[in-house]
């Protein structure tokens, strides 16, 4: 019996019909980003399109525009952006997650032994797609998770700042350099699945970008930097759970996931500082509920 294939999102959101871009495509991937924003919002049948055929072409041109910016800020070539570009087109449009272990989850990833910021994230933004909780989200939630780690991998630009506003008016903002990128991930992270949380009953889609979210902070608090400085402060003030150190390596490495993921399982909420991230109610509700 022959299985059903899903739909790729090309087929389902007929971007190429709407437009003449494709054209472009294989040429030069700055001049096809460009007729897409020139094109797709004057079309015909853009404007006949239901409102959630509108919303999917948005989110699928705002993640074009996430990649043309990374390609401009030199953190992508323009060839890898056609690669991920052309594979986002030809993935199922959506499908169903299946529950998983978390050791099973951090198997797809080799970022936990990056011993910097910029190595950890660099590493992360060329594995994130690979993760299932990627490529079968929709393309709202593909979209939310291109512009995290998009924002996180700008920090790796030498002189590079990300100003993060304060929630209360009276608080003043913080500015966050290119040599605090860890404080800023654990921080940005927690913000995210801060609000992410508040909309649990009004948007069906958040469970899986906290569960996106939840992987990004435990392999970075797996990576050698935050592993070292577990149970204290990082140079830059950033929390760190104590459970972690407990595991008595610097790394987590592929032979080491399943010890690491282990003591993560057993010991994360209880030995955690009282500041730590591990302790927020979103990720705790989001760690039972996302892999156990």
């Amino acid at each position: 019996m022959s299985s059903v294939m899903a739909a790729s999102v090309l087929k389902k959101t007929k971007i190429h019909q709407i437009t003449s871009c494709e054209k472009y495509l294989n040429s030069k991937f700055e001049k096809y980003i460009d007729c897409l924003n020139n094109e797709v919002f004057t079309s015909k049948h853009f404007l006949k399109l239901s409102v959630n055929k509108k919303n999917d072409i948005q989110s699928l041109l705002a993640i074009s525009n996430i990649l043309q910016e990374n390609v401009d800020d030199q953190l992508l070539t323009s060839q890898s952006a056609l690669m991920i570009w052309n594979e986002i087109l030809n993935s199922p449009y959506k499908g169903k997650i299946k529950k998983k272990k978390l050791q099973k989850v951090l198997e797809q990833t080799t970022c936990m032994d990056d011993e910097d910021y910029k190595s950890f994230i660099t590493c992360f933004s060329s594995q994130f797609r690979n993760f299932e909780i990627y490529q079968k989200s929709d393309l709202l939630s593909k979209r939310r998770m291109e512009t995290i780690v998009s924002n996180a991998l700008y920090l790796t630009i030498p002189g590079s700042k990300v100003y993060a506003e304060a929630k209360n008016c009276c608080d003043k903002g913080v500015v966050y350099s290119s040599d605090e990128g860890f404080n800023y991930f654990i921080t940005y992270m927690n913000k995210l699945g801060t609000d992410y949380f508040k909309k649990v009953k009004s948007d069906v889609n958040w469970n899986k970008i906290i569960k996106f979210i939840i992987i990004a902070l435990i392999v970075a608090y797996l990576s050698k930097s935050l592993m070292k400085s577990a149970g204290g402060k990082t140079s830059s003030g950033t929390s760190s759970s104590s459970s972690a150190a407990s595991t008595g390596s610097s790394g987590c490495s592929s032979a080491l996931v399943g010890r690491c993921t282990s003591i993560f399982q057993q010991n994360m909420f209880r030995n955690a500082p009282a500041s730590s991230v591990l302790r927020k109610p979103w990720f705790r509700y989001g760690f039972s509920k996302g892999f156990f």
